[in-house]
């Protein structure tokens, strides 16, 4: 046990000595004030930490040199003063740039380059319209593009304005009275409607059925709350969704649950039950993707789903109008019964009326 614990930590040194070191001054600013400037720098020196792909000297190791040197970082803005700050530092990269305005448009200009050979090593721009406050996440996707990764999705997200706070994984739904393909397309609408709430950021179907498959699952194999968990923690996803297709007669039941990977507790459980036409249901599904998130669905599905509702409803029409026929008919035959108790003793054989049809079956369809 003693010496797996010192190969991980041997291990986790090998790790941190291949991470190149890097140090960022603060930038310069160009019609932006001081506070401005040093407020979003410190937000990518915080967001590259974040990246986990370079060791981060800290701002005050940074300052203590410059102090020495009798600079400030607003100072030290050309190649040669921040080379040499970096190699006092020893570290092997320095990142600077520049934030400025232009009307109501900002401009950030960054480059990371080499202490040792004062190379550029990679340079990146952006343009952002609107308040100033937009910067903080221009900066933090700078942040991860500057040391040559993708900025998270989350992050493009929410450069977009969407909220992007929850990232879900969805498990194929259990198919019980369907088929197993029939579940698995009925998931995948539900995915895909649940993508375009734009209110999380899914991980892709492939991407689940690689970590089902090195844990020896099948998609339909993890039906269990802990498996959806431990296979949520390998994904890195905040919420796993799983469910239920089920189907009793010409009823159809469908059952979700979202909840926390970390806790397990249920975020939201949703379920309906629908009888109709089999299409009908993917329209059900869909609205069941909005609903699970607490969002209203778009007019155009809850039309579709009215829609579907008349469809069945006069699919009906002509059985319980004939059913509500034979009903006064009956209701007038006793009426005349009477009468003709108390007409003359006239035998005339009555013609027997055939049976009347089965009242018509009602349509279940609740929701929860």
């Amino acid at each position: 046990m003693r010496q797996a614990i010192v190969f991980l930590f041997l291990a986790q040194a090998i790790m941190a000595q291949a991470k190149p070191t890097v140090a960022i001054l603060d930038f310069e600013g160009q019609g932006v004030t001081a506070g401005e400037v040093q407020t979003l720098t410190e937000r990518m020196r915080t967001e590259i930490g974040n990246t986990n792909a370079v060791r981060l000297i800290e701002r005050k190791a940074v300052e203590r040199i410059l102090e020495e040197q009798g600079l400030q970082q607003s100072g030290c803005t050309t190649v040669e003063c921040a080379a040499e700050v970096g190699q006092l530092l020893g570290v092997q990269f320095m990142i600077s740039g520049s934030i400025g305005k232009m009307g109501r448009s900002y401009t950030i200009d960054s480059k990371m380059f080499s202490v040792e050979t004062g190379e550029t090593v990679r340079s990146k721009n952006a343009t952002h319209d609107g308040d100033i406050s937009g910067l903080l996440t221009e900066m933090e996707i700078m942040a991860w593009e500057i040391v040559g990764l993708k900025a998270p999705s989350s992050l493009k997200l929410k450069r977009a304005g969407k909220d992007a706070s929850r990232t879900v994984a969805v498990l194929d739904f259990e198919g019980r009275g369907i088929t197993m393909q029939a579940a698995q397309t009925l998931t995948d609408r539900f995915t895909t409607s649940l993508a375009s709430t734009e209110k999380v950021t899914l991980v892709q179907r492939g991407t689940m059925m690689d970590v089902l498959e090195e844990q020896g699952f099948e998609a339909g194999g993890c039906a269990s709350d802990e498996c959806a968990a431990e296979v949520g923690a390998l994904l890195g996803v905040e919420f796993m969704i799983s469910g239920a297709i089920g189907k009793l007669g010409d009823t159809y039941t469908i059952d979700a649950k979202m909840f926390s990977v970390a806790t397990g507790a249920a975020e939201s459980m949703k379920s309906i039950t629908y009888t109709g036409k089999v299409d009908g249901l993917i329209t059900e599904i869909e609205i069941l993707a909005w609903d699970i998130l607490s969002l209203n669905p778009p007019r155009k599905l809850k039309k579709r789903q009215k829609a579907g509702v008349a469809q069945v409803a006069s699919s009906d029409k002509g059985g319980s109008n004939r059913w509500l026929l034979w009903t006064g008919i009956l209701v007038a035959v006793a009426g005349g019964g009477a009468v003709l108790a108390l007409q003359s003793q006239e035998d005339e054989p009555v013609t027997e009326l055939p049976l009347p049809p089965p009242p018509p079956s009602n349509r279940i369809r609740a929701f929860r």
